[in-house]
């Protein structure tokens, strides 16, 4: 058993989405502020249930699955720490 995956495109199309995500959300590393920030806590949500349902359900080697439950974690413990109200920045 190797490190390399059987599936490469499972964990790309998983990182893929969560790029796009990242990339359209209301913050202040975004490239398009499309999605608002209330919006995109409840999206953080169904990401963690889309990795832990695709783990379980996917016909996936181990080492796949392992990467799927392990990001899923990664993005939940962020989800539960995040501060997602918007912050008013003002000049002194």
């Amino acid at each position: 058993m190797s490190a390399q995956s059987d599936h490469p495109f499972v964990t790309a199309a998983f990182g893929f989405a969560l790029l796009i995500n990242v990339a359209v959300v209301d913050g202040p590393f975004s490239a398009y502020k499309i999605i608002p920030r209330k919006i995109h806590r409840i999206i953080d949500w169904v990401y963690v249930v889309a990795l832990v349902v695709g783990a379980v359900t996917l016909d996936i080697d181990q080492s796949t699955r392992t990467t799927l439950f392990g990001i899923a974690i990664a993005i939940a413990i962020v989800a539960l720490t995040t501060n997602y109200s918007k912050k008013d920045f003002r000049r002194s």
